[in-house]
């Protein structure tokens, strides 16, 4: 009687703490996606090349990319909760920073103070691996992709409108809505690792190289071809994204308001993914094979998008694209989280945002390249061919099966 009261504390415990790192998480998406309506305007009045819009992405993701492997063991060694508190303040003072304005490299020195202390959502993803059951990490992961679906409904909504008052009220009002997630981690958020579970040994001067950290979790049997699934993936996703709004503009003249509410139809189709298809596909196919189906269908969604005709097209056509794509969130993530120790997750959350950091500043780069260069809206039918070279990929990914796999899929059904 006594162990059946204590495992239902802990799960009382573990379904409080993932309410909380939800809210969390869904902060940090609604102060990154409440500035995408109105960043383009922004740029433009210091520039009016493709290249500076996409180059706000380029500097946050090279940052990133640099510090959050370091982030990441680190946060093995102390804890999840110090690490999510300096990354979600350093975010504050980098929106604050944006907010001043005045330049573009003041733009550029705030997005930078933010990808250096970027660990938000990649430590956020230990913290749940920490206090997740193995038959329960798929759909404990899909609060990742609900943080993303509903951050990208009201965050874009809200800054489309406060755009339309002016043009910095969204970024102070991403900072006010870190400095809240602030408060929310000192005053709610337990720690999630126990001491006799970090990692002893001190950090040396290796573990703040990138590269090598990227290496080590590469080499892990099962774990490489995952990492590059992941990079191809976030590589075309965030460039296309980076040039989305632009190409809004340039090809059918549309306002904050407009691009606003096409990222609010993108967010209700990612948080209505995470909810209801996810575990179908899952259940249906494996993880392996709906990581294929998610690819293959946002190529088909970026090519509709480049030879759309009217702009009221994009609402249907990116709604049922992002619905698609919505289950290859938690499903890269389930698929590396079962390749590595508990002890280890840290240290893969932090490379997994770092790779993804890379591409993501490598492919707002190309993308900003080729939409000037190239043709307006080219990154859409390129990048359609990279989600496709990622669902050939992912075919290749071995899923791992032990005795818990039934136990999960029953816990994704329920």
């Amino acid at each position: 009687m006594e162990n059946q009261q204590k495992t239902t504390n802990e799960t009382n415990r573990s379904k409080n703490e993932l309410i909380l790192i939800f809210f969390i998480m869904l902060m940090d998406v609604i102060g990154m996606s409440i500035l995408g309506p109105v960043a383009p305007y922004i740029v433009k009045q210091y520039s009016g090349n493709a290249l500076m819009v996409t180059m706000l992405t380029v500097i946050y993701s090279g940052a990133l990319f640099v510090a959050a492997p370091a982030f990441g063991k680190i946060s093995d060694r102390i804890g999840r909760r110090p690490v999510l508190l300096a990354s979600v303040f350093g975010s504050a003072i980098g929106y604050f920073i944006f907010g001043i304005g005045g330049s573009l490299w003041i733009l550029f020195l705030a997005r930078l103070i933010d990808g250096i202390t970027g660990g938000n959502m990649s430590t956020a993803s230990a913290y749940i691996a920490d206090i997740s059951k193995p038959e329960e990490r798929t759909k404990n992961f899909t609060l990742v992709g609900m943080s993303y679906g509903l951050g990208f409904i009201i965050g874009p909504a809200l800054g489309g409108v406060l755009g339309q008052i002016n043009l910095y009220a969204p970024v102070v009002a991403a900072g006010i809505v870190s400095l809240v997630s602030v408060l929310f981690i000192y005053f709610n958020l337990p720690e999630s690792l126990p001491q006799e579970k970090r990692v002893q040994t001190p950090l040396k001067l290796n573990d703040f190289n990138p590269f090598a950290s990227i290496l080590d979790m590469a080499r892990k049997p099962g774990l490489g071809i995952i990492i590059l699934v992941s990079m191809l993936f976030n590589f075309t996703f965030d460039g296309i994204n980076s040039t989305l709004g632009l190409f809004s503009i340039d090809k059918f003249a549309a306002l904050p308001w407009a691009i606003g509410m096409a990222y609010l139809v993108s967010g209700m189709a990612i948080a209505l993914g995470q909810v209801f298809l996810v575990k179908h596909l899952v259940k249906v196919f494996g993880e392996r094979k709906a990581g294929m189906i998610s690819l293959f269908g946002s190529g088909l969604g970026d090519m509709l998008l480049f030879f759309a005709p009217f702009f009221w097209m994009l609402f249907p056509i990116v709604g049922l694209q992002m619905l698609i794509l919505s289950p290859i969130f938690s499903i890269i993530s389930t698929l590396a989280v079962k390749q590595v120790a508990p002890n280890e997750q840290g240290q893969l959350s932090g490379v997994m945002a770092a790779v993804n950091g890379l591409v993501a500043a490598l492919g707002p780069l190309w993308a900003g390249l080729v939409y000037d260069h190239v043709m307006v809206g080219s990154p859409l039918w390129m990048g359609a061919m990279i989600y496709g070279l990622a669902g050939v990929l992912i075919f290749f990914v071995r899923e791992k099966k032990s005795q818990n796999m039934t136990l999960i899929v029953n816990e994704v059904e329920a």
